[in-house]
């Protein structure tokens, strides 16, 4: 079917593709992001509050400037937004809530730059940067990141599925990897279980990001839609989200993923983005020097450190790995949604298998 088209994610004549209305929210949602990492990369020489108004509050101005042009058939609304603010809220909660445990058991916080950032967003002067004034600030900055990032996703695919869900974290995973320890932990050599924390943390953004959607399903939920269609299928569509106010039909996919193939899929890419992983770790580790930083532990004893860890070699078997559950992925089959019943079967099936009924074609 036409909306399966790939090319209709960069770009359609309804202005729902990437290169559209769709990339264009979705690149003012993370715009909170770009404010931080020009905090980053300028190593604190443009503040944060500097770089928040112009690229991040100017942005999300604008952005709501924008959403007066939005034509009907891009498919994108404002009660569309206000679904993905609410789905945004689980996948960022997750987020967080990873860490705590990693926290207690291994002494890694993941609140000490909150001060930095909450210093440097209200100009703090003074003998300390630690008061709740800075951490609350820093604290809402952290927030809005991690939920403009979920509303950029959301904005980005048009199908919610998990494999999407931990490709783009897994994309958010490494992007992390690479700024942080170069342009943040300068003068420290991050031990491997701060890689981790960050791995895992991501990781629970995505099943926050694929579970949002089942979780929130009736604020969404057609009448003549399937609960099956309903979780699966965002409600950007080639069609436009009002179309059932001007009694016409939305068209929900029927193509589903089996979960072997989805499993396989998102194993991959845990191997493949462990990998670069490992690279990354042995490069950053190769060129920080070893120093301790002070944070880890907050007078405990220093996180767990495996010696040779940083190896380029760790990366080989996570490679293998990827091609592996690759291969096992493009083996495995997917599946088609009966129209009648609901029910998946095979895609080479000519009739459900629940009910008898001719099952829908692909093209």
């Amino acid at each position: 079917m036409s909306g399966n088209n790939p090319l209709r994610y960069i770009y359609d004549k309804d202005g729902g593709g990437w290169l559209g209305y769709r990339g264009l929210f979705a690149v003012i949602f993370a715009s909170a992001q770009f404010g931080l990492f020009a905090y980053w990369v300028t190593y604190t020489g443009v503040a944060l509050s500097a770089g928040m108004f112009y690229l991040t509050l100017i942005p999300f101005v604008f952005g709501l400037l924008f959403t007066g042009f939005l034509p009907g058939k891009s498919g994108i609304t404002p009660k569309t937004f206000l679904i993905f603010a609410v789905w945004g809220v689980l996948a960022y909660a997750l987020y967080d809530w990873v860490r705590v445990p990693m926290n207690l058991m291994v002494g890694v916080p993941f609140w000490d730059h909150w001060f930095d950032w909450g210093a440097s967003t209200l100009g703090s002067q003074g003998l300390t940067i630690f008061n709740y004034g800075n951490l609350t600030t820093g604290l809402l900055g952290h927030i809005l990141r991690g939920w403009g990032f979920a509303m950029a996703y959301y904005l980005l695919v048009k199908r919610v599925t998990a494999f999407s869900a931990f490709t783009f974290s897994m994309f958010m995973t490494i992007f992390y990897w690479v700024v942080f320890p170069v342009f943040v932990l300068t003068d420290a050599l991050p031990p491997w279980i701060w890689f981790f924390v960050a791995w895992s943390s991501h990781m629970g953004f995505a099943a926050g990001l694929w579970l949002a959607p089942k979780v929130f399903a009736s604020l969404y939920k057609k009448k003549d839609q399937k609960v099956e269609a309903v979780v699966t299928t965002s409600p950007i569509t080639s069609k436009n989200y009002e179309m059932n106010d001007q009694k016409e039909k939305t068209v929900a996919s029927t193509y589903h993923r089996s979960w072997k193939t989805t499993l396989y899929a998102i194993l991959a890419l845990q191997g493949f983005g462990l990998a670069i992983g490992f690279i990354l770790f042995g490069a950053i580790v190769g060129s920080q020097p070893p120093s301790t930083y002070p944070v880890f532990g907050y007078g405990k004893p220093p996180p767990i450190v495996i010696e040779g860890f940083s190896s380029y070699y760790w990366a080989i078997p996570s490679a293998i790995a990827g091609f592996v559950f690759s291969y096992l992925g493009l083996k495995s089959r997917s599946l088609l949604s009966c129209n009648k019943c609901g029910h998946t079967s095979p895609t080479d099936a000519a009739y459900c298998s629940h009910c008898g009924s001719k099952m829908p074609s692909q093209d």
